[in-house]
């Protein structure tokens, strides 16, 4: 849920869910400039271990971009940190699901953290953290 109209609170989250496709590695590979074989070959990949190419990991932070800035804390927070963990691949065409979690909110310093995954299926691709200030009015530090 945006919480455009409401305040942010500890335990507020929001789930998005994507699939990649071959467009969007393209896409990325053209914007990013980057050509890794992991990306790009699939007997490469094939090689490694990999059922196929790999997604790009900046295609899952551009999702865990669009989550934080449409939905939570949304388009008046601005980002101060993100990590992020990568578990296991997300091959093309596989639909994603990611999950972000307030842990914790500062009125006093205007900001919100939050815990994410993505995940597909029972796998956990990646996970991590996030940080972002918000505008004075937008938290809400009763639990």
């Amino acid at each position: 849920m945006s919480p455009s109209n409401r305040h942010i609170r500890v335990g507020d989250s929001v789930e998005h869910s994507f699939t990649i496709t071959e467009d969007d590695m393209r896409l990325f590979q053209k914007l990013s400039a980057d050509y890794s074989l992991i990306h790009t070959d699939s007997d490469f990949a094939g090689e490694r271990g990999f059922d196929g190419v790999i997604v790009y990991g900046g295609l899952l932070l551009a999702h865990l971009s669009h989550v934080v800035g449409q939905h939570l804390p949304g388009r008046k927070g601005t980002s101060a940190s993100w990590s992020i963990s990568y578990r296991a691949p997300l091959y093309v065409g596989e639909t994603a699901a990611l999950n972000l979690t307030v842990t914790n909110v500062s009125v006093a310093a205007g900001m919100v953290e939050g815990r994410y995954k993505i995940t597909c299926g029972d796998r956990t691709i990646a996970k991590g953290q996030t940080q972002s200030i918000v505008p004075a009015g937008m938290i809400d530090d009763q639990i």
